[in-house]
């Protein structure tokens, strides 16, 4: 089964770091470590408010920044969600170290039991520059047209030879 699930994760492209209810106390955050080690990829974050504070709020900040990082302060933040009780986010991350910080720092009372998805696409769909883009279109056509004059030849050769026999 749990080669089933690797095959179908290296098939995809997609490999799920966290899948967890998080809780976190009133008026203060919870971070959750995610390492980028083999290739830049595409982090994908969701999250849902189960119990609790009405509305969270989830941030991704490198690690070096992470002593730093100050609720309400945007500086280190790398990508951040709005204050909601659902909601998620994609972002294209070098390789390196990452946190995801929940912060229920609008909750004066309540903890917030948060269902938290964290998954890594490694599939990045990749585009040429201009310049790549016009000199592949340039060689095809070349070699198309080299490989049409080369048929055309051969087929007029053979014509040839069968009208003239």
């Amino acid at each position: 089964m749990i080669w089933a699930a690797l095959l179908l994760a290296a098939a995809t492209g997609r490999v799920v770091l966290v899948d967890d209810v998080v809780r976190v106390p009133p008026n203060s955050s919870r971070a959750v470590d995610i390492a980028l080690r083999q290739r830049p990829a595409i982090l994908e974050c969701s999250f849902s408010v189960i119990r609790g504070s009405p509305e969270v709020r989830v941030a991704l900040v490198s690690r070096e920044h992470a002593r730093q990082f100050r609720p309400g302060q945007s500086r280190q933040i790398i990508l951040s969600t709005p204050f909601q009780r659902t909601g998620g986010f994609r972002h294209a991350s070098a390789i390196g170290e990452y946190l995801v910080v929940i912060d229920n720092h609008l909750s004066r009372g309540a903890a917030a039991e948060v269902q938290l998805t964290v998954a890594v696409l490694f599939d990045q769909p990749r585009e040429l520059s201009a310049q790549r883009r016009i000199t592949v279109i340039v060689l095809s056509l070349l070699f198309l047209s080299a490989v049409a004059f080369f048929a055309a030849r051969r087929l007029r050769g053979a014509i040839r030879t069968r009208w003239n026999a």
